[in-house]
Parts: C-alpha cells; structure tokens; sequence
C-alpha cells in the first residue's frame, strides 16, 4: 500500500465461515481506526457466524468510544451470502441456547420412549404425538433470558443475500435480507444444514445466479 502504483487502490475482505466472520470484523476495525487510511474497504462475507452487534460505544473492543458513523459505514460496505439450508449463519450464542432448549423438550418427553417407535416417527412412518409438539411450543414460549453482557449478535451486513434452491426447477433464487431479520431466525435443522455450508456449495450457487443474470440482461 505503500507504493506510489498502488495509492489509489482499495481493499476488498472477503472469507468463508469462521474466516467470513473474521473478515466482517475486520471490515469494521478498518472502518473505524483507518487502518488503510481513507481507501474505500468493502467486505464480501461467505456464510458468515453473527459475530456483531453495536451494544456499547466501545464496539470494537479498544476501551476508546467508535464513531457510529463509520460502524455504520463498515456495515453499508459488506454483503454477506448464505447457501440454501446453511447452518452456520444461524449460530449465535442466543439461536444455540435456544436450539438446546427445544432439544432438551424434545427429549424430555422421548427418553422412556420405545426405540422402534422413536425410529418410526423418525423416519415418518408415525405421527409425532401431541404432546410434543406442546411441549416445544411452551419451549420456544419460556425463552431463556439474556445472560449480563449478552448481545442478541448479527452478521454486521448492508444486506444478506440467501441463495435459496427450488426444489422442482432445480434452479437458484437470491433473495435480499434484512440482517437483523436473518438474526431473528432460529437454527435449521436438517439432513444438509452442514454440507449446504461447503464452499464448492457456495461456488456453485453464485455460478448458478450469476448465468441466470447474464441471461436475462
């Protein structure tokens, strides 16, 4: 950066999973501490974790107040993406105590269960029984409470593209979401909630949305 051939180059970050993490927080300390002096730094964050959430003056962790305006800018400048049924986006400490306590619902009421019968419901040759859908809902009702400290965390993202799959075309849809809204979800749990989270899984989505774009402009 020190080169005269390069003073008017920018940054981009970018990175997968924890890396993608990583690169939205480091989007955002170069954002604030102008750690690139005044270069134009934006952040492209592959299945990022939620790793941000403004709850004090002192987001970054330094012990000196940051300036909203440039968190925000660091935020303005990063699009994050997740693939289909990717479980990682999803993991904040708050989506996970949540997760273990329906699990734990769930459990409660299947422990004295018959095998075979557990097996069955699994495999959807039997209905789940009534009293285990109750006992998820009242869960989900007795949310557990924010620990001292505690953020409700969020992918610091301007928007977060979710590269969903149609089932019958085969075809990839990319829809704009709120980060917050994205917080707001609880963790997927299914059969490919970890390898939709693969990086070739990534390639080939964005390859997918990209031919489709080139195609229809």
């Amino acid at each position: 950066f020190k080169e005269d051939a390069l003073k008017d180059h920018g940054l981009i970050i970018t990175g997968h999973s924890l890396g993608a993490g990583t690169s939205c927080l480091l989007n955002i300390k170069c954002h604030v501490e102008k750690l690139v002096g005044n270069r134009p730094v934006k952040c492209y964050a592959f299945a990022p974790p939620p790793t941000f959430y403004p709850c004090s003056d002192d987001a970054t962790g330094d012990g000196k107040p940051d300036p909203p305006a440039l968190v925000n800018l660091a935020i303005k400048n990063t699009v994050a993406y997740i693939h289909d049924n990717d479980a990682v986006p999803f993991l904040s400490i708050a989506s996970v105590r949540k997760l273990a306590a329906l699990l734990d619902a769930v459990d409660n009421k299947t422990e004295h269960m018959w095998f075979y019968n557990r097996w069955k419901i699994f495999h959807e040759y039997k209905d789940i029984p009534q009293d285990i859908y109750d006992a998820v809902a009242e869960a989900a009702k007795n949310e557990a409470s924010e620990v001292d400290g505690e953020c409700r965390m969020i992918i610091p993202a301007r928007v977060v593209v979710w590269m969903k799959k149609n089932v019958i075309s085969g075809d990839f849809e990319g829809y704009g979401c709120d980060a917050s809204a994205v917080a707001k979800n609880t963790v997927f749990i299914g059969q490919d909630m970890f390898s939709d989270h693969l990086p070739e899984q990534y390639e080939d989505a964005l390859d997918a949305l990209l031919e489709e774009y080139s195609s229809t402009n």
